[in-house]
């Protein structure tokens, strides 16, 4: 039997992993803190200037009416963005409760959270039986909503949405796909799409442009990663997630 000689690993460096520790509570920290101090008063501004648009909008005349319009599809944006600002500080604030979890009961909790869009865009959503994994069972379930929220949000018109959730084991990691038949992905945007605040398509569909990064968050605090892949009919996303 031969002996391998082992490469010594050098140690990290104790100040520069104190200094990121440190930085990184700051960061948490802050990121709550604003959460209520900066968004609590943006989403009651909006909420304010949707009462006055309801109240006068009667009173304003054609031209007045179209400002007040405006001015509601601004108000109801900026409440959208403070919801999804607040739910992303949330996720980055908070250290994922890791257990097995029954991912076919994620989906189906997601899949009823989210019933109101399912219905108003008659998708249908098909599941294959899918792999447990180790993590958080409220994020996975946060992740579920964003992807399929998004495969929902970015059909081709006239078309209704279908989905399809598949997974598998590879080693030690569940690999889960969410593939839908929309207007698909073109490559050279497939990293972009996870970035905060993105919106390729920003006039033709709603949103703020945080569902994916959320889901690429999630998903990377609780030791995996997200793609787009390669499809014949649409968008297809994989994660990543330890396996039991």
């Amino acid at each position: 039997m031969e002996w391998t000689p082992v490469t010594p690993q050098a140690e990290p460096d104790r100040q520069a992993v104190i200094e990121a520790q440190t930085l990184l509570s700051a960061l948490i920290e802050f990121s709550q803190r604003a959460g209520h101090d900066l968004l609590g008063p943006l989403s009651q501004a909006a909420s304010l200037l949707a009462l006055y648009v309801r109240r006068h909008k009667d009173q304003a005349g054609d031209d007045g009416n179209e400002l007040l319009e405006y001015l509601l599809t601004a108000s109801a944006r900026m409440d959208g963005l403070v919801g999804g600002i607040r739910k992303y500080m949330d996720a980055a604030g908070r250290r994922p409760n890791v257990d097995t979890v029954d991912l076919n009961y994620t989906v189906a909790a997601a899949k009823a959270a989210i019933g109101a869009s399912l219905s108003a865009s008659g998708a249908a959503i098909q599941t294959e039986a899918l792999p447990a994994v180790k993590a958080d069972a409220t994020q996975m379930q946060t992740v579920f909503e964003a992807v399929i929220g998004n495969a929902i949000k970015f059909h081709k018109p006239e078309t209704a949405p279908l989905v399809r959730i598949s997974g598998r084991r590879e080693g030690a990691l569940a690999v889960i796909a969410v593939e839908d038949n929309g207007i698909g992905i073109e490559p050279e945007n497939r990293d972009a799409v996870f970035l905060p605040f993105k919106r390729l398509n920003g006039r033709e569909y709603p949103g703020q442009g945080l569902g994916l990064a959320l889901a690429k968050l999630i998903v990377a605090m609780n030791g995996g990663a997200i793609g787009v892949m390669e499809s014949a009919t649409g968008t297809r996303i994989e994660f990543t997630v330890p396996a039991p």
